[in-house]
């Protein structure tokens, strides 16, 4: 195994060079035009780019990678580690929301040089001196620029320890912060993956995924390279709009792999039609990979039912746990079975037990992966629970990243973590438990609701409200608990696809879901407020923002809201929150 990335990726080249390639689809009205660049070619352009940062006095400092999907990223991203330059992916911002994320970002890692394209250059300059004031960050469009002869380049005195990139959390559940990658973490993780998956030189990898998400980045556009494969790729977008196009890619490339997180499959489940699935052989595909964010049995069985008749196979999903402080992945099924189901007791569930019986049924994520320590230990006494007991996440090994940047406290309670004497361990803030062998998660430790001395998953309940009606059931929402005077109060804030209600009047559907959640769990009818289905907040990986959406309900700032109904008591909270601001 080599030590660095870029040594890996060079062996990679001199062995595949022409015979291996990364083919994006780019959208041209309707049809899709390849863009295919070849390992050789890749890396030819990745060491003109590390040529030319050496002569960028910015470059002593992280720098910033804001562009849109395609092949333009990956050369920047790879000129970076070329260049042994720490490389900062990041969404292009759209919107108030977008463009605070990214500005914290250049903030945090202290950057002074932002790479990008001409297209979205002027824009980027204008944002950034209208944040500023001044010229402080410079902005480069790579695509214009006349970059390095890749014949003078030579290898930078990287080793294993130095930091590759900075992943940025997505922030569902706290501020993001950038988690620092060094290549051994990289070369690790990508050992790991290749060997869980199965991924090698005749695969044929086919995605969607954003570039500046860790399943994206590191999934998607490095682990081919790692393993000697092609890659077929699409933008995100271009997938959200028509999800019939991956599958299409997949039955004409004969991809192998495929990833993404539960609501991409969700939609492939509700919108691929009859006629579509009927020009389509799927027989190809070894391996659906399903993780980033919960993963629904509802979800698995409707893939599996609706792509079946074009040969997908219910050995093909593969349920896998992991996250950016991990590199990526921590745990993974076995190939070639189907997904592994456990019915566990509810009552037993909120005493921190997974016991056998009706109630609520979880996702097998499987084991830790190759390298990989995990434990689960109880976040109060910090001792290793046994099998079956639901404890904290926490993960040792060499996947395990450096900590955050520039953040000494955080990276200290989080990645210097120790049980019974053993340690350094990640603590993950994910809930879990093993049984035998096999990993399930249950929740967050910061999501945890307690009423009335139970513990409750908000998860669980937000499922239950999908049941109400067909206006919720595919629409995102949170389930949220909020402290008043006497007791914890649930609060439900639930996205809704107004397309779909027909008749239905909304104070109606308010009350049906008030009446599902009492029902279902024996509480009080909970706190209600409808949105539109796109105001509720989401990461780039489609994972609920449960904080962020308290803090815009306390904050009275919840956008799209059709329909509320809270108690005097949640009311007199919020109105608190407000004074108090």
């Amino acid at each position: 195994m080599q030590s660095t990335f870029v040594a890996h990726f060079r062996a990679r080249v001199e062995t595949f060079g022409d015979t291996r390639a990364y083919t994006y689809l780019r959208e041209a009205g309707r049809e899709l035009v390849e863009d295919v660049a070849t390992y050789r070619e890749l890396d030819r352009d990745a060491r003109a780019l590390a040529e030319w940062l050496t002569h960028r006095t910015e470059s002593d400092r992280p720098v910033l990678l804001l562009y849109p999907p395609g092949p333009e990223f990956l050369r920047a991203f790879l000129g970076c580690l070329y260049a042994g330059v720490i490389a900062v992916p990041a969404p292009v911002p759209t919107d108030a929301r977008s463009m605070a994320r990214v500005a914290g970002m250049l903030d945090d890692a202290d950057v002074r040089l932002v790479l990008t394209t001409t297209e979205l250059g002027a824009s980027v300059a204008a944002w950034l001196s209208a944040r500023n004031g001044s010229d402080t960050v410079a902005v480069a469009a790579t695509d214009a620029e006349s970059l390095g002869d890749p014949y003078a380049w030579v290898m930078p005195g990287i080793t294993g320890e130095t930091i590759a990139f900075l992943q940025y959390t997505s922030g569902s559940t706290s501020t993001p912060k950038g988690v620092a990658v060094s290549h051994r973490n990289l070369v690790h993780n990508q050992a790991a993956i290749s060997a869980a998956v199965g991924t090698g030189p005749a695969d044929v990898v086919v995605g969607w995924l954003p570039h500046f998400h860790d399943m994206g980045l590191i999934g998607m556009l490095l682990q081919p390279m790692y393993a000697g494969a092609s890659l077929v790729y699409m933008s995100p977008i271009t997938f959200l709009k028509r999800p019939v196009l991956l599958l299409e890619a997949i039955d004409h490339y004969r991809g192998h792999v495929t990833m993404g997180p539960n609501f991409g499959y969700d939609l492939l489940a509700r919108r691929v039609t009859d006629a579509q699935l009927a020009e389509l052989d799927l027989t190809s595909l070894r391996v659906a990979l399903t993780g980033a964010e919960p993963i629904r049995p509802r979800t698995l069985d409707a893939v599996i039912e609706r792509l079946a008749p074009a040969g997908f196979s219910s050995d093909a999903f593969f349920a896998a746990y992991g996250m950016a402080e991990v590199t990526l992945m921590a745990t993974a099924a076995r190939p070639g079975r189907p997904p592994v189901y456990l019915d566990v007791d509810s009552a037993a569930l909120e005493r921190n037990r997974l016991v056998a019986g009706p109630g609520t049924r979880l996702v097998g994520c499987g084991a830790a992966v190759t390298g990989l320590d995990l434990r689960i230990v109880d976040p109060v006494s910090l001792r290793t629970l046994p099998d079956g007991h639901i404890g904290e996440i926490w993960i040792g090994g060499s996947s395990v990243a450096q900590g955050y940047w520039n953040r000494l406290d955080d990276t200290r309670d989080r990645f210097e973590a120790r049980t019974e004497g053993a340690g350094p361990y990640l603590r993950t803030g994910d809930l879990g438990a093993l049984l035998d062998g096999e990993l399930f998660i249950t929740g967050r430790l910061g999501d945890l609701i307690i009423v009335n001395g139970r513990n409750l998953y908000p998860q669980d309940i937000e499922e239950a409200v999908r049941d109400a009606h067909r206006a919720v059931a595919d629409a995102p929402g949170v389930v949220l608990s909020i402290d008043t005077a006497d007791q914890e109060r649930l609060l439900v804030v639930q996205g809704v696809r107004i397309e779909q209600l027909g008749e239905l009047p909304i104070a109606e559907l308010s009350a049906r879901i008030r009446s599902q959640v009492a029902r279902g769990f024996g509480l009080p009818a909970p706190n209600v407020v409808l949105v539109e289905h796109r105001a509720v907040h989401r990461t780039t990986s489609g994972k609920v923002q449960r904080n962020s959406m308290r803090s815009a309900f306390l904050g009275n700032v919840v956008d799209g809201v059709l329909h509320e109904e809270i108690e005097p008591s949640v009311q007199r909270v919020r109105a608190g929150v407000l004074v108090a601001h």
